[in-house]
C-alpha cells in the first residue's frame, strides 16, 4: 500500500467510525470489568465480617 493511499484511509470517515465504535466498545467493557471488581471486592468484605461474627 502506498503512503498516500493509507494516509487517505487513516484520515477518511470510515476509520473515524470504526475508531468510534472500538472506543465506546472499549468503555462498555470497562464498565463490566469496574462493576465486576466492586462485586468481588464486597464479597471479599461479606467474608471478613462473616469471619469476625464467628470469632
Amino acid at each position: 500500500m502506498q503512503p498516500s493511499v493509507a494516509k487517505r484511509f487513516f484520515e477518511g470517515k470510515p476509520f473515524e467510525d470504526w475508531k468510534k465504535v472500538k472506543e465506546a466498545e472499549l468503555k462498555t467493557q470497562a464498565a463490566a470489568v469496574d462493576r465486576l471488581n466492586t462485586v468481588i471486592r464486597s464479597i471479599g468484605n461479606l467474608g471478613k465480617v462473616l469471619a469476625r461474627r464467628r470469632m
